[in-house]
């Protein structure tokens, strides 16, 4: 079961009924995307990392990796929520405040 803080959204040009981007506070974790030549699905997980710690999954379809997903964030959300409090933090450190 995905973990309440966490959320499916729909983005690029994937359908409100099909959600491919796994998000926990507004940073996206992981992503389920569907190849143009053959047809498979992938997903692409530790989206908040750099892109050479990101890892990419073979799907057997979409269901089963939006299924497989929300296992690994569940198993994994400890050290996810970690990983994205560190990056907003890097976020909010390096933006200049409004209005100056």
């Amino acid at each position: 079961m995905l973990p309440p803080d966490f959320r499916w959204h729909a983005i690029g040009g994937a359908s409100h009924d099909r959600p491919n981007q796994l998000l926990l506070d507004s940073v996206e974790v992981a992503r389920l995307y569907q190849r143009v030549d053959d047809h498979t699905w992938w997903i692409s997980l530790n989206n908040q990392r750099d892109q050479k710690l990101r890892k990419q999954q073979l799907c057997s379809g979409y269901e089963k990796g939006k299924a497989g997903a929300e296992i690994w964030a569940e198993r994994h959300q400890a050290r996810l929520r970690a990983e994205v409090d560190r990056y907003l933090q890097g976020l909010r450190a390096s933006k200049p405040p409004l209005g100056r």
